[in-house]
């Protein structure tokens, strides 16, 4: 079977709408960890793995209907199909903005990588301080001694 330039527009418009979503959920992940809010991560990234196998499904339904009409399965093919086509503008644009968009896409994932690498690292550290075994700060009892804090409750120290 043939692909059809409709075929092949359709699905490139399809894609750059779903980059376009996909980006969008970038930034909300983005605004989420900055804000701490990261009760709301574990959706947001259901979200974007349902997003991400639909994008696969038409990355691949792109490379097939690529290959059906004689040019490689992959970006360097549709980047053939577009200089061999030249007047399927609606199809080179929506391939343009899929290819900013998806750019766009990487640069947010990595900051947000970032982002969640750094509050891991805090988490870490608070977590270190909480879990200390050794403390070196002493009280006082009131006999005067000194005590290390694992060695006390707190309404001793009062």
């Amino acid at each position: 079977m043939t692909a059809s330039v409709s075929e092949i527009r359709q699905t490139v418009s399809k894609e750059a709408d779903l980059v376009r979503l996909f980006v969008d959920l970038l930034e909300q992940e983005q605004e989420v960890l900055t804000n701490g809010r990261t009760d709301e991560l574990p959706a947001i990234a259901e979200r974007k793995e349902k997003l991400a196998a639909e994008l696969n499904d038409l990355s691949r339904q792109r490379n097939a209907l690529l290959v059906s009409l004689g040019f490689p399965p992959d970006r360097a093919g549709m980047e053939s199909w577009t200089v061999a086509n030249p007047g399927q503008r609606e199809t080179i644009a929506a391939w343009n903005q899929t290819l900013s968009l998806a750019a766009r896409a990487k640069n947010l994932n990595g900051r947000n990588g970032q982002l969640i690498e750094l509050r891991m690292k805090y988490n870490a550290q608070a977590l270190e301080i909480l879990m200390r075994k050794e403390n070196n700060l002493d009280l006082y009892g009131p006999d005067g001694r000194s005590s290390t804090l694992g060695d006390r409750r707190i309404d001793d120290a009062v």
